[in-house]
């Protein structure tokens, strides 16, 4: 075989390199080649190339697509040797053009190459909880790759193997958009424990997590309070009790799901003023909260007061509603969503 054909049948092993993505050698066993394309947040993408005998010269002339060139002479290689040429380590896509040139017995042969390049950027996934649909089957999800896959598990409640997995592809995104990850709706009723969430990016930097969005309500019957207090009177106490019974049994039953806390949010009506009703809403809730610690609940207690702004029944303001003025009993492993109007909860801890 003539040195000039071996090096062209090289550089067709480079092309099917491109696409395989491993290590190939020329029938002619001249040059091995090995092209790195897909890297992560501060690498390169890199072209390696090992001399399998004795070369005079290879030379590598690249044009990329926003017109930056990349022109690299290797001179003589030994058998064995190996030397790399490195592209553009910025996170983003490009696509690269060009030549190799290869001398062997002092014929040159030149051949075309094209192949893209990605570097990751630094990966960040956000899921706004409060636009989940676990029981639609439907999760958006803020991912600041343009391609990559994710992978999600769901388990219920008690624990045990997944009720589901699923896995999602994507490529040419907009990472400014959400990303819908959409699966086959779990069975009427299924109590979801925990979901398991794995974002890959195409150069193989991950983030996985795990999401808990158990959580019950406490049915109970509400404390009445006298007008601008928040002091629990000793004839509301048996109330109090009624509940604490419940939220131990609803804990024994749920005890393998983890550290389970017990929140407790407060509520009003529309009737006087807002910041007042809020600051009111905090301490009755803050009073409950305390009522449960002193009394033997051994489980993290957080309150807050929201106030006016999640109303059980939509009202205008200054309107006397008795199902406004409500405290939420919530067990759950994370903070739990309430639907409110732009209102950000601060979760305080009882001591």
């Amino acid at each position: 075989m003539r040195p000039a054909a071996a090096c062209q049948r090289l550089l067709v092993s480079v092309l099917l390199l491109l696409v395989g993505g491993f290590p190939l050698a020329s029938q002619a066993d001249a040059i091995q080649f090995r092209m790195i394309t897909k890297v992560g947040l501060g690498q390169k993408p890199k072209l390696e190339i090992t001399a399998l005998q004795a070369l005079e010269r290879v030379e590598v002339m690249l044009n990329r697509e926003d017109g930056k060139n990349v022109a690299q002479n290797l001179s003589a290689m030994g058998v064995g040797e190996t030397r790399e040429v490195l592209l553009d380590g910025k996170p983003g896509k490009h696509h690269y053009s060009g030549r190799v040139t290869c001398v062997v017995d002092g014929v040159p042969q030149d051949s075309q190459v094209t192949f893209d390049t990605l570097v990751g950027g630094e990966l960040t996934v956000i899921v706004d909880k409060t636009k989940v649909d676990l029981g639609a089957g439907r999760m958006p999800i803020q991912i600041s790759s343009p391609d990559g896959k994710v992978e999600l598990r769901i388990f219920g409640a008690s624990g045990g193997e997944a009720l589901l997995e699923h896995e999602q592809d994507f490529a040419d995104r907009d990472p400014a958009m959400p990303l819908i990850l959409a699966w086959k709706p779990l069975a009427k009723g299924t109590e979801v424990g925990r979901v398991d969430l794995k974002v890959t990016d195409p150069s193989g930097a991950y983030k996985s997590f795990a999401l808990f969005p158990w959580s019950i309500y406490i049915p109970h019957e509400e404390v009445n309070f006298a007008t601008d207090s928040s002091n629990i009177d000793r004839t509301e106490v048996p109330k109090l009790q009624a509940s604490l019974e419940k939220i131990a049994d609803a804990l024994a039953k749920h005890k393998d799901l983890g550290a389970i806390k017990l929140y407790i949010a407060g509520h009003s009506d529309t009737v006087g003023a807002a910041p007042y009703n809020l600051n009111l809403s905090r301490k009755r809730a803050q009073a409950i909260a305390g009522w449960f610690r002193k009394n033997g609940l051994r489980i993290p207690i957080a309150y807050e007061g929201y106030g006016e702004f999640a109303l059980a029944v939509a009202t205008p303001d200054n309107v006397d509603e008795p199902r406004n003025r409500r405290v939420d009993y919530i067990l759950s492993v994370e903070d739990p969503v309430l639907k409110a109007t732009n209102f950000q909860p601060v979760w305080k801890l009882t001591k």
